[in-house]
């Protein structure tokens, strides 16, 4: 069972360890001024006037002078009131969180209260009287202006997302790493491998270290890539490498990977002449008595000399001599050898003149080698004595003109081959050269196959295999190549795979733009969309749990308004077929299902408000220290008590608690509580309460309309593509714009959101 932190109430809207700094004798009284609104004077006000009271004679004192508030109030700080360094984008965020309302814990209230503990800003002077009237003006005309029937401001596109975006260019590299389902999947699809060893599935016993969830031991999933995630690699690669190197599966089916790598240099016939040579032994060499610088052997002597073989072949060794011969007229034998080679001996008759004789030998070796022609002598053996006059040693070779191997490029070509079957991609050249010293080298430790399996190894680990989105694609230059890795993309990230042969084969036929109607059209994205939200709602994986995750899947894969993820009057079953609901369920979607409402207590614990309003729109929660201090005698009551410190939050929290009552905290309906009919209207508790009524279908109904829960449906389907959310306040609010009208343009389709953002430019990382 996990423990859900206790989140009850918004950090208030200071910097912490002010409050009360300023003791009130040091500051003196304050006295409000008197203010007032009559909306009256304002007839048919527009929005630009409010703005520019505010721009020029309130925004200045926001931004500067001993009470400016921005220090405190920046876009980071997580506070309600967001001070901006644009006037008009500053105006804009105060209206629509409702600052400009004649409520407790507007802005003209907070800066007005008598209050020295609680009146903004803290531990400075309060705002000029002329700044206060001049905000109290505003905040009429906005008023007026909404008054007369304008658009409120939480029911209509953020108009101060329609300027254009001038802040810091932001250039972080956020594109989403495998997760474990993503890899689980992979590993299949590359290597035809489930990666169970001994009946025993590696994958959940490594769940831990890949990040994982399983909805039964695991059930948070890792945000990034760890340490941990690297050490799983570790164990997976050779795991799944090596079976297939050996057995020829996986990436490497149809590939041989038995033949050599290293080529047989085409034969050239280079011909060496060699004259400098060594004797042995010195002493059995005389003077030659002609052709100088020869050499006279009367008696036993061997000439070697060093050569470098370029490669195997058959090399031809020419001996020059002359012979003083025997008395029957035979001549002297010289015996060449490459190495330990011996070819057939050399046998000299002519003294008269030097001539030149042949032998061909056969050598397997290429490198350095001794060439040798040894000289024995048998004098006097028939009465006479042959002597040898030796010049020279010439060598040939590797004979003929054959153009030798290309082993080298067999494999480099294979190699490709396995880029393109692991990463989708080919190898480019220095890709080739780099994998190919890796082989060579591993292959000098071990077998080929286990050279292989090495690079296979390193190439799991290579960014184009762990990212959603192969970095290669940046330097792709061919439109088709870049489509084939914006595909893998879609795949891995829309159905948690990559691309099937088939897939691929259509893109090729169809394009990219055809391939993300058929992405979304595949049996794969139920499953893995429903996993996605099935960790949105923090399912347990029980059938129960899980409901909420069916109904919101149903809702997107059915081309359903996104509204009836929180306004449906069915549930779906197991089966994925639409079931009624019982009427007290009314028009409250997966609010009031088992699965949610589970693990989410109502009063006085206030999680499940917490969790709605943060989990559908948007709102952020915190308790600051000084909020536990009061928590041991805060009441409902009190919670909603505008001098409260707490009511900044509960203004929205303890209604919508209230509204919850008729549910019990194990998900049943229920009439009575203690013997008493429950009160489940939001009871008037807070005045400008925007939800209220009777029942959580009070809530519902109102909430579906606002812009926080539109932004937080579309963000759901951004995060799924691109593993972030939307930068909607920033660089992407264009963007935002355009997924906001293909949302209302469709019937609040889903789907056309997310094949909006499989379109766009930030998706696919082009300009």
């Amino acid at each position: 069972m996990r423990v859900w932190l206790l989140s009850t109430c918004l950090l208030l809207a200071a910097c912490e360890g002010v409050i009360g700094s300023l003791p009130t004798d040091q500051r003196g009284p304050y006295v409000p001024p008197t203010l007032s609104c009559d909306v009256s004077q304002f007839p048919g006000v527009r929005l630009e006037e409010a703005i520019g009271v505010f721009a020029q004679q309130v925004y200045p004192s926001l931004t500067a002078g001993p009470s400016e508030c921005v220090s405190c109030h920046a876009p980071t700080s997580g506070r309600r009131f967001t001070v901006t360094t644009d006037a008009t984008e500053t105006f804009h965020l105060a209206r629509t969180a409702g600052f400009f309302k004649d409520e407790p814990g507007s802005l003209l209230s907070r800066v007005t209260n008598p209050n020295d503990a609680v009146r903004m800003p803290l531990g400075t002077p309060a705002l000029s009287v002329e700044t206060v009237e001049a905000l109290n003006k505003a905040a009429c005309m906005v008023r007026a202006f909404e008054a007369s029937g304008g658009p409120a401001a939480d029911e209509q596109f953020p108009p101060e997302l329609l300027t254009p975006y001038t802040g810091t260019p932001i250039d972080s590299y956020d594109n989403p790493f495998l997760n474990f389902v993503q890899l689980k999947a992979k590993v299949k699809s590359v290597f035809a491998d489930d990666w169970v060893r001994g009946g025993v599935d590696q994958f959940e016993r490594n769940i831990g270290l890949f990040g994982g969830v399983n909805f039964r031991t695991h059930f948070v999933e890792a945000r990034a890539a760890t340490p941990d995630f690297l050490l799983g690699l570790d164990a997976l690669a050779p795991e799944v490498c090596q079976p297939a190197a050996t057995n020829g599966t996986g990436p490497f089916a149809g590939l041989s990977l038995s033949e050599p790598l290293v080529d047989t240099p085409a034969q050239s016939d280079t011909t060496v002449q060699i004259e400098t040579l060594t004797v042995s032994p010195a002493a059995n060499v005389g003077a030659p008595d002609t052709n100088p610088p020869g050499f006279f052997c009367y008696t036993n002597c061997t000439f070697t000399t060093p050569y470098t073989l370029p490669s195997p072949g058959t090399y031809r060794v020419t001996v020059r001599g002359k012979a003083t011969l025997e008395a029957d007229g035979s001549g002297p034998s010289v015996q060449v050898q490459i190495g330990a080679t011996a070819g057939t001996p050399l046998v000299f008759t002519s003294t008269a003149a030097y001539e030149e004789k042949s032998v061909d030998i056969v050598v397997t070796t290429a490198g350095m080698s001794t060439v040798s022609a040894s000289f024995t002598n048998d004098a006097n053996a028939l009465g006479g004595d042959r002597n040898l006059h030796f010049d020279w040693i010439k060598i040939t070779g590797p004979l003929g003109t054959g153009s030798g191997t290309t082993r080298a490029d067999a494999a480099k070509q294979k190699l490709s081959t396995l880029y393109s079957r692991m990463l989708y991609r080919p190898a480019t050249a220095a890709e080739q050269g780099t994998s190919y010293a890796l082989l060579s080298d591993l292959s000098a430790l071990g077998s080929l196959s286990d050279a292989w399996s090495g690079v296979c190894e390193a190439l799991v680990r290579h960014p184009d295999f762990l990212f959603t989105m192969p970095p290669a694609v940046e330097t792709q230059t061919m439109s088709t190549e870049q489509e084939k890795l914006w595909l893998v993309a879609l795949t891995q990230r829309a159905l948690g795979r990559p691309p099937t042969t088939a897939e691929f084969s259509k893109l090729s036929a169809d394009g990219y733009p055809a391939m993300i109607d058929a992405v979304f059209a595949s049996p794969d994205f139920r499953a893995y969309y429903f996993n996605r939200i099935q960790l949105r709602i923090e399912s347990q994986g029980t059938p129960e749990s899980d409901e909420p995750a069916r109904l919101w899947t149903y809702v997107t894969l059915n081309g359903r308004s996104f509204e009836e993820v929180l306004t449906a009057e069915y549930t779906v079953d197991e089966q994925y077929a639409e079931q009624p609901r019982d009427a007290n369920h009314g028009k409250t979607g997966l609010l009031t299902t088992k699965g949610y409402l589970n693990n989410k207590p109502g009063l006085p614990h206030y999680n499940f408000p917490a969790r709605v309003l943060s989990g559908f729109m948007g709102s952020i929660f915190e308790v600051p220290p000084e909020v536990f201090d009061q928590r041991g005698t805060s009441t409902a009551s009190s919670t909603v008590d505008p001098a409260s410190i707490c009511f900044n939050c509960h203004q929205l929290l303890t209604p919508l608690a209230h509204q919850r009552l008729k549910w019990a905290d194990d998900g049943t309906f229920r009439e009575t509580m203690m013997g008493a009919p429950i009160d489940d209207t939001d009871r008037g508790l807070v005045p400008t309460y925007p939800y209220k009524g009777a029942g959580l279908e009070a809530f519902t109904t109102r909430a579906v309309k606002k812009e926080p829960f539109v932004r937080r449906m579309i963000n759901t389907q951004v995060k799924l593509l691109l593993g972030r959310e939307l930068r909607s306040s920033t660089d992407e609010r264009v963007l935002y714009k355009q997924l906001w009208d293909t949302t209302f343009a469709n019937g609040g389709d889903m789907r056309a959101v997310l094949k909006a953002v499989a379109h766009s430019s930030n998706f696919k990382g082009t300009p």
